[in-house]
């Protein structure tokens, strides 16, 4: 597989992986003039064997089995009103197991599904979300009113 599919299976960024690559961490991976060439284990994901210092690694070890949770927090929205662009807080959610990330932009590699639950809310308190067992990459973490100068990764994505 290539750099891109892997890097979405794993849960981290392309450059990061290609960090990862370039350091012989991904075990079996050969570059093939430009392109890397990526195997996967029994389980289907990429092997990347642990530095012998620094933070622990966060990327993903196997396929979860538990979706993960996109929330928008119309507490957010309602409290952005009026305020500049430097002071605006993120509306989306994403929630995976403990981990809580938040940002203004997404993309959903794969399929997913929309729950509308009004009698047994989630435990954030949402009652409409979206579940997806598919890998989810914020886009944008930084909001910018020029979409000139904005970071735009997701010319990458719809390839």
């Amino acid at each position: 597989m290539g750099t891109k599919k892997a890097s979405l299976l794993l849960g981290i960024s392309r450059q990061r992986l290609l960090v990862l690559l370039a350091q012989g961490r991904v075990k079996g991976a050969k570059k093939n003039g430009r392109v890397w060439e990526i195997p996967v284990s029994s389980s289907g994901m990429p092997v990347i064997t642990p530095a012998r210092r620094g933070p622990k690694g966060i990327w993903h070890k196997q396929e979860t089995s538990v979706p993960q949770m996109i929330h928008v927090n119309q507490h957010n929205i309602k409290g952005n009103i009026g305020k500049p662009p430097e002071e605006l807080e993120p509306v989306v959610s994403l929630k995976h197991g403990k981990r809580n990330d938040y940002g203004y932009e997404l993309y959903i590699s794969g399929p997913c599904y929309i729950v509308y639950q009004p009698y047994k809310p989630a435990p954030c308190g949402a009652h409409l979300w979206i579940n997806t067992h598919y890998p989810v990459q914020f886009l944008d973490t930084q909001f910018n009113l020029n979409p000139a100068t904005a970071r735009q990764p997701s010319k990458q994505l719809y390839i």
